[in-house]
C-alpha cells in the first residue's frame, strides 16, 4: 500500500510541477500526504489489452457516426487524437473512465497547450463519452459537470485604412480578384478552395456553394459588391482553360492550370498584405474576420451575419469573428443614453 501511495503523491506533484514554484510543490505534497494519511489504497488492474482494443472499436464506431453527421476529417482526427490521449495516459479503457481521470488528464495537459484548446479537449471528450451514453454503452458521461474555463482572445481585422491599401495593392488580375471576393464574402479559405465558376452568379452578384463546415451539406449564399464583381467578372472573362474551379494556379500543367489549394491561397493573400505594408499577417481568417467585423459596425442583425457566415450558433459568430470595437460600442450608447 506504501508504493501506491507514493506513486499517487508523486502522479499529483509531476502534474501540477509546471504551475507551481517548489516551495508550493512542497506545501502541496504535504497537503496530499496528509488528506492520504489512514487511507487504504488499492491499485486498479489497468492491464487490459481487450477492453483496450474494444475501446478503440467504440472510437472509430463514434467517428463513423460523426462523420454521418458531414464533420470533416480534420475535425474526427481531433476527436481521435483527444481521446487516444486520455486513454493512453489513464491506461484505461471508455467503461473504466471516471469524472477523475478526466479531471486528472485535463490538469496533465493544462502546461501543454491553451486555455481555449483546453476547453476544445474538454469539448472533444464530452461528445465522445455523450454518444457512449446516448448509445447506451456506459451510465453516464464523466465529462459532462467538468468546467473548464476558456480565455478571451482578441479578434484580429483589418482598419479601413489597412484594407484600402490592401485593396490598392499592384498585382496580378487573379490575385486582385481574390482579395476583393474575400472582403465582400467572408468565405472560409477551405470553401474558396472548393469553389467553381459555376458556383457565380456574375448577374445577381452572388455565388452559391456548399458550405465547408456544413454538417447536414447546407449550402450558403454570398455576395459580390462592386469591387468583386467586376474584378471576378475580369479574371474570369480572361481565362482560356477548361478546370472548373475558381481561382487556378498561372503556371501550367500539361497546358492546363491547376485548382488552386489551401496553402497556395494563403501564401496569396499573406504576400499581398504584406506588400500593402501592413504587419497584420494576412491570413484568409483575418478577412474573415474584417469581413464580419465591418457588417456589425454597419448595423448588420447578427442573425444575418450568421448566416453569411455559415455558424450553426450566434454566439460563435460574435465572439471569435466580431471585433469589440470603441465606434460601435459609442454609436450604441448614443442611440439609448438618456440626456437630461
Amino acid at each position: 500500500m506504501g508504493d501506491v501511495r507514493e506513486n499517487v503523491i508523486n502522479d499529483v506533484v509531476t502534474a501540477m510541477s509546471p504551475l507551481m514554484d517548489s516551495v508550493k510543490l512542497n506545501m502541496l505534497e504535504g497537503a496530499v500526504r496528509g488528506a492520504l494519511r489512514g487511507v487504504k489504497l488499492e491499485k486498479e488492474c489497468t492491464e487490459l489489452s481487450t477492453e483496450l482494443d474494444s475501446t478503440m472499436h467504440m472510437l472509430d464506431c463514434f467517428a463513423a457516426c460523426k462523420k454521418l453527421e458531414g464533420c470533416r476529417e480534420s475535425t474526427l482526427d481531433q476527436y481521435r487524437r483527444t481521446a487516444k490521449r486520455l486513454f493512453e495516459l489513464t491506461g484505461k479503457g471508455y467503461r473504466e473512465i471516471t469524472k477523475d481521470d478526466v479531471r486528472y488528464y485535463l490538469a496533465v495537459r493544462a502546461p501543454q497547450v491553451g486555455p481555449n484548446s483546453l476547453v476544445n479537449e474538454r469539448r472533444n471528450l464530452s461528445s465522445f463519452f455523450g454518444w457512449l451514453h446516448d448509445e447506451g454503452h456506459i451510465p453516464r458521461n464523466p465529462v459532462k459537470t467538468i468546467k473548464v474555463r476558456g480565455q478571451d482572445v482578441e479578434v484580429i481585422f483589418f482598419s479601413v485604412d489597412e484594407e484600402i491599401a490592401i485593396r490598392e495593392v499592384q498585382c496580378c488580375l487573379r490575385d486582385k480578384a481574390m482579395i476583393a471576393f474575400l472582403f465582400s464574402t467572408g468565405v472560409r479559405v477551405g470553401e474558396l478552395a472548393a469553389m467553381d465558376r459555376s458556383n457565380v452568379d456574375l448577374m445577381n452578384a452572388s455565388v452559391t456553394f456548399r458550405g465547408e463546415k456544413g454538417r447536414t451539406g447546407k449550402f450558403r449564399t454570398v455576395y459580390l459588391d462592386q469591387w468583386a464583381r467586376r474584378y471576378l467578372g475580369k479574371y474570369l472573362m480572361s481565362r482560356t482553360d477548361n478546370n472548373p474551379a475558381l481561382f487556378v494556379s498561372e503556371r501550367l500543367y500539361d497546358g492546363q492550370p491547376r485548382r488552386l489549394g489551401n496553402a497556395a491561397i494563403e501564401k496569396i493573400t499573406k504576400a499581398v498584405v504584406k506588400k500593402a505594408g501592413v504587419e497584420t499577417v494576412g491570413t484568409v481568417h483575418v478577412f474573415r474576420r474584417t469581413f464580419a467585423t465591418r457588417l456589425a459596425e454597419r448595423g448588420c442583425p447578427i442573425e444575418v451575419l450568421q448566416e453569411l457566415m455559415g455558424h450553426a450558433d450566434p454566439a460563435t459568430t460574435l465572439k471569435h469573428y466580431v471585433a469589440k470595437t470603441g465606434a460601435r460600442a459609442k454609436a450604441e450608447w448614443a442611440k439609448y443614453v438618456y440626456a437630461a
